[in-house]
């Protein structure tokens, strides 16, 4: 999703949220609105009427809470990528990309203990990846994090055959090595 439309589906909600609140309120205090929604004065007035009224803007309040969430959280890559050859094609998923990212960031033997990985899409057709990491404490991080970047690039470009836009690294957390004693 570009940033426009993005922008349009965050206001969209937020004005259909904050009219389900008033619409709301207007069934706990029906004198308050009666007058300026005399068309809904029925509905309102109305038992059995009323509880489908409640119903109705209940669920136009969840509706517009979870796409408010959908489009703050709308920055991964949800279709696959598909790479054609003569006898068919190939999606490449977005769990594909972030498996391999992950496996080289591991596998640069830069002192990584944990990483998580997201990827987006990005212009061009190109990916953006970025990575979350959990270090242990003898680990250079500008060098290191350099290394780890320029093995995610070159192995998922290697493997899938996209094309990768940027790498970002953010080191989380800084753990100690701590020796194990066997008993």
């Amino acid at each position: 999703m570009n940033w426009f439309t993005k922008a349009v589906l965050f206001l969209y909600s937020v004005i259909i949220a904050v009219l389900s609140g008033i619409l709301l309120y207007a069934v706990h205090d029906e004198s308050i609105y009666s007058e300026l929604l005399s068309a809904l004065s029925g509905i309102v007035t109305d038992p059995a009427k009323k509880y489908g009224y409640i119903v109705i803007i209940i669920f136009l309040l969840f509706l517009s809470v979870a796409s408010i969430l959908i489009c703050i959280t709308s920055g991964r890559m949800t279709k696959t990528r598909i790479r054609t050859t003569d006898i068919g094609g190939v999606d490449i998923g977005a769990d594909a990309i972030e498996s391999i990212a992950s496996n080289s960031a591991k596998s640069a033997q830069v002192g990584i203990k944990n990483v998580k990985v997201r990827v987006s899409s990005s212009k061009n057709n190109a990916i953006s990846v970025k990575l979350n990491a959990d270090l242990y404490s003898n680990v250079e991080i500008p060098s290191s994090m350099t290394k780890v970047q320029e093995k995610v690039k070159k192995d998922i470009e290697r493997y899938t055959g996209l094309a990768v836009d940027s790498v970002q690294v953010k080191v989380a957390k800084v753990e100690p090595i701590v020796a194990k004693v066997d008993k």
